[in-house]
Formats: structure tokens, sequence, C-alpha cells
């Protein structure tokens, strides 16, 4: 089998996903692009060729956890019932993590020695303002009955930053009992934040 296209979105998307993992189980020491071109069968020379080197290799990893981040969740149509949006949100959360959960610790916990640019973090928090928004709405519905909408979406990255992180260290088990607790805690901590019926 012959390398692959050295400069394609093939590998472009090999390197981004297998940086990732070592990025993930190793740390930054073992990010060597020597190491990772070598690994998926290509070249330093096609890594600089698509990244210009680490930093840029880094960079768009968070680019392409970022943008998927708020692709999906601004992919979220608006609902009548606001409390049944934001359920779909924590869903979209969860389907990006699990789309690329080596990229997902780089957006989350970042790298030492790296800083993400400000327009690829002020991208990557676009998917949160879709969550603000939709609790803004509930509250003035007088659906939610939070302090504010910040102090409610924070609970609700909490809780959704860590079940994430469990599913992605196997501590919630199979993909059904994970998907189970998913909706469980979501659907707990959503119904916290309603206004208790008259």
């Amino acid at each position: 089998m012959g390398r692959p296209k050295e400069h394609g979105d093939e590998t472009r998307a090999l390197l981004l996903e297998h940086a990732g993992r070592l990025l993930q189980s190793e740390g930054p020491a073992a990010l060597s692009l020597r190491r990772l071109a070598d690994e998926v069968g290509t070249t330093t020379r096609a890594v600089y060729s698509l990244f210009g080197g680490k930093e840029g290799l880094l960079s768009a990893m968070y680019r392409e956890m970022g943008d998927t981040l708020t692709r999906l969740h601004e992919g979220v149509p608006q609902q009548d019932d606001v409390a049944h949006e934001l359920w779909l949100l924590c869903a979209a959360y969860r389907k990006s993590v699990r789309r690329h959960p080596s990229l997902y610790p780089l957006v989350v916990g970042g790298a030492p020695g790296f800083r993400p640019k400000t327009e690829d973090a002020q991208q990557a928090r676009r998917g949160f303002a879709r969550v603000l928004e939709t609790l803004e709405r509930g509250i003035e519905a007088g659906v939610f009955r939070g302090r504010s909408a910040a102090d409610m979406g924070h609970q609700l990255w909490a809780l959704v930053h860590g079940l994430a992180v469990l599913e992605l260290n196997g501590v919630l088990g199979g993909l059904q009992r994970a998907e189970r607790q998913w909706r469980d805690a979501t659907t707990n901590l959503i119904m916290g934040f309603r206004v208790p019926p008259e």
C-alpha cells in the first residue's frame, strides 16, 4: 500500500486525529512532527505544508474541535419548548465530543505553551453563546428560574464537560449506558432550572 497523498484532505484529517491521540495519551512532549509523520505514513514536508509547523498543527486541532462544537450547537433549531431545546443542545455537545474524542481535551484543557488565537477561541465559544441564548429565552418566558443565563450556562457546561470526560475515560460504561447517563443527568438539571407549576 502506497503512502497517502501528502497534501490531501485525507492526510490532513489523519494527522489531526493521530496528533490528538498522541497529545491525549502521552502529552505534548510526544507530539514530534517526525514521529507523527512516520506513524501516519507521510512526510514532515507534508506536515509543514499543511500546518506550517507544530504551532500551526495545534491551532488546526483546536479549530477543528471548536468548529465542530459551534456547528453542531448552531444546527439545533429553536423549539417552542425551550427545555427540550436545551436538552438537544446537551446532546449536540456529546455528539461533538464523540466525533473528535482526541481533540476535545485541547479545547477544554489546552496544552503547555499553546494559546489559541483570539478568533479561534471566539469561534469555539459560539456554541456556548447558543446555549445562553436559549436560557435567556427561557428566563424571559418564565420557564426557567435561574438568577442569570450565565450562571445556569456554567452549571450546565460543568455537567456536560464532566459527563464527556467520564465517557471518554470509559467510566460510564458502554454506549447505551453512557447515553442513558447523559439523558438522565441533563434532564434532571434542566428540570431543576424550571419554574415549578403553581
